[in-house]
């Protein structure tokens, strides 16, 4: 596959091959990604999803690198689709892989920590170093299924790979550093219960919470540049029904997808103006969906710029001469619809979670008063639970010096204005009540007379 991609040559005829992918004279972006969806339905299948199909094919159609500001950055896609059994993730994947004949896909449920990134093994002569599938398809694309069943350390090795592109193998003698610029996609059914069973994706209360579940560290979770969650369709497609629009030639497609691989990070062109823009348009997705569980945060602006090259990629938008990708303010008008619509849904619920995160963050005027008001009652208990990172209910209460009933009416009142979380058992200060600590007048409390 590296070969056929270095071999790569655009000329007159892979030029004319690509112009069924690019917009015409009158059309939107929206349209012809609208139109590529429903002639991929003649590759993938009728019951093909949208959503499913636009995450696949953009994992598709990245290059490696590309300068933003001059700075080099990481181009390729890593995604991850979670979804219910039986609702289309894999065969998208499978069906395009088949088409571009690029890449491989194995699946994390048979394979190891070595297997994917490599290890020693003895032989007869002594050790010998092995490069697992990820390193050994460096340039290319992995898929990989069932990741639901890979161990607790296949993630961190991952999440290794992603930040620094190279992956680094012990052996008796030292260390081996070997390079791994590998375009990843993930696919998973949810964490399986204790039972061995998969929680359907409308149990959970929110996207947030399948990812956690799943994958567990917020920092791993951050490397991703975008998730898509799929649930149980309302109702099924026929496999007699019709689809509007036949695909293109197999060779489009080919050439497509090798144009875009083959193409160098001073051939991704993107305007100062286009540059200006990815920004502005990632800040104002940060005022938005912004939270300590960063699928935006600080990189937001690196993964909306990858998604727009992407969409750039399958719109086959470049230069007179053919020879550069080039990425428009259309592009990443698209890419961002197709960031909010992958959050901003009924399954994943981005928009209410960081709302009732916020709430447990904001600390204004009235709430630093509610809280004064408290701490003159209650100074000791409150002094207490500030200097606590969790607590039980039954150790708050000794510090606080309170029957049952007085306690209760304290604890409503901590809970009304969001100053803690329960985990379980036990009782969590949140960022709300530390920064209203901060800022109440603590000379108000007037000790009764004889106590100290």
């Amino acid at each position: 596959s590296d070969t056929s991609v270095n071999r790569f040559k655009v000329n007159d005829s892979v030029l004319e091959s690509l112009r069924c992918f690019q917009v015409q004279e009158g059309e939107t972006v929206k349209d012809k990604m609208d139109e590529l969806y429903e002639r991929a339905k003649g590759i993938i299948g009728v019951e093909a999803r949208k959503d499913v199909t636009f995450a696949t094919d953009l994992f598709f159609n990245t290059p490696l690198e590309f300068y933003l500001n001059k700075r080099k950055e990481r181009a390729y896609l890593d995604v991850m689709v979670i979804g219910d059994p039986r609702t289309g993730k894999s065969q998208a994947a499978k069906k395009l892989l088949d088409l571009y004949e690029l890449g491989i896909i194995t699946s994390l449920k048979t394979a190891t920590k070595a297997g994917l990134i490599g290890g020693s093994d003895q032989t007869a002569g002594g050790w010998k170093t092995k490069l697992g599938l990820i390193p050994r398809n460096h340039r290319g694309a992995v898929i990989m299924e069932e990741f639901s069943g890979g161990g607790p350390d296949v993630i961190p090795k991952l999440t290794e790979v992603r930040s620094s592109n190279k992956v680094r193998i012990t052996r008796v003698n030292g260390t081996t550093v070997v390079p791994a610029m590998v375009r990843m996609l993930s696919i998973s059914n949810p964490i399986t219960t204790s039972g061995g069973t998969s929680l359907p994706i409308r149990n959970y209360a929110n996207g947030i919470k399948v990812l956690l579940d799943l994958i567990g560290a917020s920092e791993d979770i951050a490397r991703y540049d975008f998730f898509l969650l799929v649930d149980e369709p309302d109702e099924y497609t026929s496999p007699l029904a019709s689809y509007e629009q036949e695909p293109f030639p197999k060779e489009s497609y080919q050439n497509r997808v090798r144009w875009v691989w083959s193409r160098k990070p001073e051939q991704i062109h993107i305007e100062r103006e286009v540059e200006s823009h990815i920004w502005n348009t990632s800040q104002e997705l940060n005022k938005v969906y912004d939270s300590h569980i960063k699928l935006f945060g600080p990189e937001a602006w690196k993964k909306l710029a990858r998604i727009s090259i992407a969409t750039a990629g399958m719109l086959a938008s470049m230069d007179e001469t053919g020879e550069k990708l080039v990425v428009k303010k259309e592009h990443v008008d698209w890419a961002k619809g197709f960031m909010v619509a992958c959050y901003d849904n009924s399954i994943f619920k981005l928009r209410e979670y960081v709302e009732g995160h916020r709430r447990l963050t904001h600390c204004d005027e009235g709430t630093i008063a509610a809280l004064e008001g408290m701490y003159r009652n209650h100074p000791i208990m409150l002094n207490q639970l500030e200097m606590e990172t969790e607590m039980s209910q039954r150790q708050l209460q000794m510090v606080s010096g309170l029957d049952q009933k007085e306690f209760g009416k304290v604890i409503n009142q901590l809970a009304k204005y969001m100053f803690f979380q329960f985990q379980g058992e036990k009782i969590v200060p949140t960022q709300k009540f530390r920064i209203a600590m901060s800022r109440i007048d603590r000379n108000t409390y007037m000790p009764k007379v004889g106590e100290y």
